[in-house]
């Protein structure tokens, strides 16, 4: 079964998490996509990008009995849907695609598939004192857990020009199979504290974040 679940949080958001099983022609068989979306997904030229893309729209469908019309994206590229009034976010990474959405407060979500080679560029994300915080036990687990929180910050806050290690602090956490931890965003006109949730599951990291 592509849907590995659909959950609701208490939070009110609600997650599709689809388990990439089929091809390009399976996924397209019973989606109906606006002209605009098949002249995005035309674009991509591999056929695994497509695939990807296509299993991201089905996870967004699936969160709504109605489906979805169109999904489009604002001048910064975040993820919307026309005549909706809540808020979305989307993510892919190799076999699984997720999609997350709340009636009313904006969202972030992000999923990667855990691999050693994060410890090469660790720096990229992270500030030398959060570096520091992860080494030992679990290290690259606990890498994942700070790449996919500040990507999902990123989304959750939807505009261009925010740097992942310049302007999103993550604060020491233990790291669980599933759990929180608090980050802190900030630039010289804004300043916030958010929590995000995470979890492992076979080899891939899953974050996300909802607050008003």
């Amino acid at each position: 079964m592509p849907i590995r679940y659909i959950k609701t949080l208490a939070n009110g958001s609600s997650l599709c998490l689809w388990h990439i099983e089929e091809n390009e022609e399976e996924l397209r068989s019973n989606l109906n996509i606006s002209k605009r979306e098949q002249n995005e997904l035309l674009a991509i030229r591999s056929e695994r990008g497509r695939v990807r893309w296509l299993a991201v729209r089905q996870a967004l469908n699936a969160l709504f009995p109605q489906g979805v019309a169109e999904c489009l994206k604002d001048e910064h590229g975040k993820p919307y849907i026309d005549n909706y009034e809540g808020y979305i976010s989307l993510s892919h990474s190799n076999d699984f695609a997720i999609a997350m959405v709340h009636p009313k407060n904006a969202v972030g979500v992000d999923i990667e598939i855990i691999q050693p080679k994060i410890r090469r560029i660790a720096k990229k994300f992270l500030k030398d004192f959060e570096i520091e915080r992860v080494h030992g036990e679990h290290e690259i687990e606990r890498l994942y857990v700070c790449w996919c929180a500040k990507e999902a910050i990123f989304k959750w806050q939807g505009k261009k020009g925010i740097s992942l290690k310049q302007n999103i602090d993550v604060e020491a956490f233990q790291f669980q199979e599933a759990g929180t931890l608090r980050a802190h965003l900030y630039t010289p006109d804004f300043s916030q504290y958010l929590t995000v949730d995470y979890e492992k599951m076979d080899g891939y990291l899953l974050a996300y974040v909802c607050n008003a």
